[in-house]
């Protein structure tokens, strides 16, 4: 089968602009591979370079049976997800040099190859990101199929980054400004609460300052994670609002974590940050705030005070990932 011109040439600049912007995560180039299983062939194990720095996302064009894979192997891992169509893999640290981690998936229709196997290992270079795994080569018409598909989910992408590109491009103090959300009037208030949080796995690097503007709440502090500990990335903050008697006003609520780095190696600290709307109307008095990882460690607040208060906010570095004392 032969490929008309234009679509050699349109892959010719899809892998030159692979090769050419080489995405790195912690010093590792990010790879993608696509893995074609034939009927016939001898079962051989495919190399997939795991990291604690990056998921693994590994992707089959057919359902898999689930519990074909063997938790008991990945246990140690950070992730470790397997759905009908997907396996994400991450381990919480880096594998030993020189070993591998066998991992067998089984299809579920029953067609041959009926499995695959994956060999498991570090790479210090190079960590796989995404994978596909296919079974048989696609026919012309499947690829025409799939780029005409692809060509329109690109197309709905695009229509959706175009606000957003709007949005980043008023950053900073005069973005929210035009944007309306800076208070016009009083700008940014900010207080610092006397109570500290209560550390769990983790250590309080720097007492949380709460910010607002208008109904804008956000609170910001400092994260260590001491050495010898896994890695820390937040899963979510968990919210309830308080009246000045420390009733809850509403039920519990989630909220995503602004963290800077996203992951928190031992011996590293973060900045963390959480931001909500309060109803100018009915405003709370306090909060009862905990930002935790998937392992329940964090910090947490019984009752952290929000009233508005003019204080010092502490600034944040521009560096990454620091380094703290042990």
């Amino acid at each position: 089968m032969s490929l008309p011109c234009s679509w050699v040439a349109v892959l010719v600049v899809l892998v030159g602009t692979e090769a050419a912007a080489q995405p790195r995560v912690d010093g590792r180039r990010k790879a993608e591979q696509v893995i074609v299983l034939r009927a016939g062939e001898a079962l051989a194990a495919h190399v997939l370079r795991v990291a604690p720095d990056a998921a693994t996302l590994v992707l089959f064009d057919a359902p898999v049976v689930r519990e074909s894979v063997d938790s008991l192997s990945l246990q140690s891992f950070e992730r470790a997800e397997v759905t009908e169509r997907s396996l994400v893999l991450r381990p919480a640290e880096e594998l030993r040099p020189g070993t591998s981690l066998r991992l067998t998936v089984r299809f579920a229709d029953g067609k041959a190859p009926r499995q695959v196997e994956f060999e498991l290992t570090s790479d210090p270079d190079a960590v796989d990101t995404q994978v596909e795994v296919r079974r048989g080569e696609k026919s012309e018409a499947q690829l025409v199929a799939a780029l005409a598909e692809l060509r329109g989910r690109c197309a709905v992408t695009e229509a959706a980054l175009a606000p957003l590109r709007t949005r980043c491009a008023r950053a900073g103090l005069a973005g929210l400004f035009v944007s309306g959300e800076l208070d016009r009037e009083w700008g940014v208030t900010a207080h610092r609460p006397e109570r500290r949080a209560e550390a769990q796995g983790v250590r309080d690097a720097e007492q949380a300052t709460v910010f607002r503007t208008g109904g804008t709440v956000m609170v910001g502090m400092g994260l260590e994670n001491p050495l010898g500990q896994r890695p820390w990335a937040a899963d979510s903050a968990r919210l309830v609002r308080l009246d000045a008697e420390g009733r809850p006003l509403e039920e519990a609520r989630r909220l995503p974590v602004a963290l800077e780095p996203e992951r928190v190696g031992p011996g590293e600290s973060a900045w963390v940050a959480v931001q909500w709307e309060e109803p100018l109307e009915a405003p709370a008095a306090a909060v009862r705030l905990e930002v935790m990882d998937a392992h329940g460690r964090g910090l947490r607040w019984e009752r952290l005070e929000i009233v508005p208060a003019v204080a010092e906010p502490p600034m944040a570095p521009r560096s990454r990932g620091r380094k703290v004392a042990p």
